[in-house]
């Protein structure tokens, strides 16, 4: 794992930050004292100093993650889920010979063991910077009462610097140490943190305050990503996924490939769609295209959404056909050329694809060019499947969607691509078996939209009812209608996905 390394003047020991092997890192346990001990083996390989509170002081873990960030030192605690023992441990791997114990005589007194070998100095400021807490309350209107879910970031300048001058004169000093460069720790910083951002701050990684946890639903944060170019980032808080949902997100930022508005996802939101063929043995199919685009937007102003032309890329075939799978495929120059003139005027695209008696997923091989760009998903309509591949007439097991759902997120993740939608039409939820066990991940946004019937069949409140019920984990609701909408639209839960044509 590459380090960057300094020397303690003092004493000679090294003095080395660890970065994050691959793009990112998600440190994520609920425990103070386990996400203080994972961040202090993530960001440093060794130390001669480290800095100790109790995971039980609210003011202490914070006064301890501000410590160590102004003094270039790790940050462990107490009294959590890790013991004694493998608090002493960390010590020992990290050669740190001094211990910084935040706290009064009492405080380090009931340390006791944890401290192990090392030397202790002990570090009572009384209180976090009162200028640096002022300043924070005039940001905030000065009225304005703290969130007690949030905590604020434990920067060096929420320290007093006179404390601080009197600790740097009682511990090792390590002479203008290599610290990381270029990596960012992504927070959303929650009581219990504390001692894990502060370990990261001392480590010289770059703090990013990312709403809710989540870099995808956020602009700003988008923007700010793509600035900075990291090499690395680092997640603290579960919020954040794993490692590859979080790699994803900062690998599309990066690369600036986002969707309308800045944003990697595409909920919470509504989308309008408007079908469109192209006309077989058109001369411009990108010029023809031209027409649905401005049908697209004025659909969805009608329905307050954002415009989506779904364009028909295969229909269903009565022979088998030379390949056998009852599906007449578009050409794929003429598709490419209208997919590209509907995303050029800033509107997403579905490409439709219908069922024969293969797997759904068969056809995306051949619409992968399509789908390496952003905005561009798919739509399929597993009622009309035919028989064949493990599939009954009309009815699909949820494999046979889930490995359209991960075809999806693979591209999504080696393309660099925001979210991608996949409209699933269903009249029934029936149509799909097991629907419930679907696993979404963050790379692909499923809708399922009531598809309503004609006149005289089913009512459209009952296949409203069965389709949007029991709905996988991660999934959104959609709604298609043979006539105009508007009449039978419903209200809740808010539709993700409109059919205007």
């Amino acid at each position: 794992m590459p380090t960057a390394e300094g020397v303690d003047g003092s004493t000679g020991e090294n003095f080395q930050v660890r970065e994050p092997s691959g793009p990112a890192l998600v440190l994520d346990s609920t425990d103070p004292a386990e996400l203080a001990l994972t961040a202090s083996q993530a960001f440093f390989h060794a130390s001669p100093l480290a800095v100790l509170a109790s995971a039980d002081d609210a003011d202490a873990r914070a006064t301890a993650a501000a410590t160590g960030a102004a003094v270039t030192a790790p940050v462990l605690l107490t009294d959590g889920g890790v013991s004694d023992t493998n608090l002493v441990a960390e010590l020992d791997r990290l050669g740190a010979g001094t211990v910084v114990v935040v706290g009064d005589d009492e405080a380090v007194a009931e340390i006791g063991e944890a401290t192990g070998d090392s030397d202790v100095v002990r570090f009572d400021p009384g209180a976090l910077s009162a200028a640096a807490e002022a300043a924070a309350s005039a940001g905030r209107g000065g009225t304005e009462k703290p969130d007690p879910k949030k905590v604020r970031l434990p920067t060096p300048d929420r320290l007093d610097e006179v404390d601080v001058d009197g600790l740097r004169a009682e511990i090792p000093d390590v002479a203008d140490p290599e610290l990381l460069q270029e990596i960012l720790v992504a927070v959303d910083p929650k009581p219990g943190q504390e001692a894990a951002i502060g370990t990261a701050l001392a480590a010289g990684a770059v703090p990013v305050e990312v709403p809710g946890g989540d870099i995808a639903t956020s602009p700003e944060t988008v923007s700010t990503v793509r600035t900075l170019k990291p090499l690395g980032v680092v997640g603290i808080g579960a919020g954040f996924g794993t490692a590859d949902d979080l790699g994803w997100q900062v690998a599309v930022a990066t690369s600036g490939r986002t969707l309308p508005g800045g944003m990697l996802r595409l909920f919470p939101g509504r989308y309008v769609s408007t079908s469109y063929v192209v006309p077989a043995g058109i001369a411009d199919p990108a010029a023809h295209a031209a027409g649905v685009v401005e049908e697209a937007a004025a659909n969805a102003e009608a329905f307050d959404g954002s415009p989506l032309v779904t364009v028909v890329a295969s229909v269903r075939s009565g022979s088998a056909g030379e390949d056998g799978n009852h599906v007449d495929e578009q050409p794929l120059e003429a598709v490419t050329a209208a997919v590209g003139a509907i995303r050029d005027a800033g509107q997403l695209v579905l490409l439709d694809i219908a069922p024969g008696n293969q797997p759904m997923a068969a056809q995306l091989d051949a619409l992968e060019p399509l789908l390496a760009r952003p905005g561009v998903g798919v739509s399929v309509h597993p009622e009309f499947r035919l028989a064949g591949e493990g599939a009954q007439d009309g009815a699909v097991p949820v494999a046979e969607l889930q490995a359209v759902v991960d075809r999806l997120a693979r591209t999504a993740t080696e393309q660099g691509l925001p979210q991608i939608m996949l409209e699933v039409h269903q009249s029934t939820a029936a149509s799909i078996v097991d629907r419930a066990d679907l696993d979404v991940p963050p790379q692909v946004a499923v809708v399922f939209t009531a598809a309503a019937p004609g006149e005289g069949l089913a009512t459209a409140d009952g296949v409203w009812a069965d389709v949007a019920a029991g709905l996988p984990d991660r999934t959104y609701l959609g709604w298609s209608a043979p006539a105009h909408p508007s009449a039978v639209l419903p209200d809740e839960p808010l539709l993700g996905l409109v059919s205007a044509g």
